[in-house]
């Protein structure tokens, strides 16, 4: 019975690891987190850890892989045939927008950590080399139906793609900045975010025009 239970908590122990380690990375960022650490706060041993992940580098990877996972599934809905383009575009706009919403804090302590350590940036670009080419691929060829139909200006997948993504990011990497600047409380922070949301959508979509 005892080796039933180890067994067992051996094989589910991979996703409090996984938010162990998301929570200690974000709190004292990459470098000066220990596996030992990560194994005390998901309560395991270091043994685990390593089993699991073998080094704190591919722990960080999959946490990295996960969130970008989420970001580039959102624009796979561009193509979605009951919708217009116009409407497909808004839906990826407003969910790519809600996905920082929920994770508003990390995805800061992501670009920070791409921004400060070579090897996490190594590990972004051989990421999203995987997983965004096919994307841009499929977007372009929809994008180019919409020119052709002359419904929307000359634009590439990727400049449309760096548009959204730079544009609703950046309100989360202000949001400290402006919410003490201006003294805003939480709800009124939030009707700002949401606001600009607003203002996203309608901003990107007029830049499409003809």
């Amino acid at each position: 019975m005892k080796v039933r239970k180890k067994l067992s908590k051996k094989n589910n122990m991979e996703m409090p690891i996984l938010k162990a380690a998301e929570e200690l990375f974000f709190e004292k960022g990459f470098s000066a987190t220990s596996t030992i650490e990560i194994a005390s706060k998901a309560g395991c041993n270091q043994a685990l850890v390593h089993y699991y992940f073998r080094t704190k580098a591919n722990l960080f990877n999959k946490i990295l892989e996960r969130k970008i996972d989420l970001l580039v599934s959102i624009f796979h809905y561009i193509d979605n045939k009951e919708l217009s383009f116009t409407e497909n575009l808004t839906k990826i706009i407003e969910m790519h927008f809600d996905a920082f919403i929920k994770d508003k804090k990390n995805s800061i302590f992501v670009m920070n950590e791409i921004k400060n350590n070579d090897n996490i940036l190594d590990i972004t670009r051989e990421i999203f080399q995987n997983k965004v080419s096919f994307l841009l691929e499929k977007l372009d060829a929809i994008l180019q139906e919409e020119i052709k139909a002359k419904r929307i200006r000359e634009i590439s997948a990727l400049d449309l793609v760096s548009t959204i993504v730079s544009l609703n990011i950046f309100v989360f990497l202000s949001y400290p900045i402006v919410g003490n600047v201006l003294n805003i409380n939480e709800k009124g922070a939030e009707l700002i975010i949401q606001q600009r949301k607003k203002e996203i959508v309608n901003t990107i979509l007029y830049s499409l025009k003809p």
